[in-house]
């Protein structure tokens, strides 16, 4: 049997980085270093969004790294960010917060399955969006009570229900027809003052965040969830014109 090239394993490789984050930040939820945690939740992110970048500049789509991809996505943004968000604020809330926190794994697993299956069902024109909230964003989202608490706007300690309800909310946003942007599949062709001003841009985000992570990861969360009915809208226009 032919060896891989090398240039194969290395989304792959990727992956399972993301993947040892994923299970490094399980362990520091347990031990009750919440913010430590949930960093190393941003930074399995960061890797999910990078295979698949690598993936495609290297030609390197493999079916081996897309069964991969889905595990470890499951783990990094299904069960991670549950645990941590039930140790670090349910722990004593109750069965009702407990059910959410399990229909949102429940659901994480389920969307992964289904995107697995329909993944090759939208036309070019459509790639740049997702049917649903894909799992790093269920797991941003749902650890925004999370962040609030580390900058000290605790919300839900008099509306414990309202943050079940809201768990329950991201959960079904998983498994949604809800188009939302991609930006995995996206492809931007720039010319170079538009390039150079995105890559200001970049570079504002990332001081941000290192010295305000906590609100920018909060501020770029809600953002997301207020661009929902632009993705609706610009979903629409492309399925006309794909029609056309």
């Amino acid at each position: 049997m032919k060896k891989p090239a090398i240039r194969n394993l290395i989304p792959n490789l990727v992956t399972i980085s993301g993947l040892c984050f994923g299970i490094t930040s399980m362990r520091f939820a347990l031990e009750g270093q919440y913010q430590a945690s949930l960093i190393c939740i941003l930074i399995a992110a960061v890797c999910d969004l990078l295979d698949g970048m690598m993936a495609s500049l290297l030609k390197a789509h493999s079916e081996l790294g897309a069964q991969l991809d889905s595990l470890a996505d499951f783990v990094n943004f299904g069960i991670a960010p549950s645990l941590l968000l039930y140790m670090c604020l349910m722990s004593d809330m109750g069965l009702i917060s407990w059910l959410s926190l399990l229909l949102y794994i429940v659901f994480s697993c389920l969307r992964l399955a289904l995107f697995n299956i329909n993944n090759s069902d939208l036309t070019p024109k459509l790639n740049i969006f997702f049917k649903g909230v894909p799992t790093p964003a269920g797991a941003i989202l749902i650890l925004i009570p999370v962040t609030h608490s580390f900058i000290g706007f605790d919300w839900w300690t008099n509306y414990q229900n309202l943050l079940a309800f809201y768990t329950l909310t991201i959960a079904f946003l998983l498994i949604s027809n809800i188009p939302t942007y991609s930006l995995k599949n996206s492809s931007f062709q720039l010319e170079r003052a538009q390039s150079f001003r995105i890559l200001i841009l970049f570079f504002t985000l990332v001081l941000l965040l290192i010295n305000f992570l906590w609100i920018v990861i909060s501020v770029l969360a809600i953002a997301y969830l207020l661009s929902m009915p632009f993705s609706i809208n610009s979903f629409r226009k492309s399925k006309k014109s794909s029609l056309i």
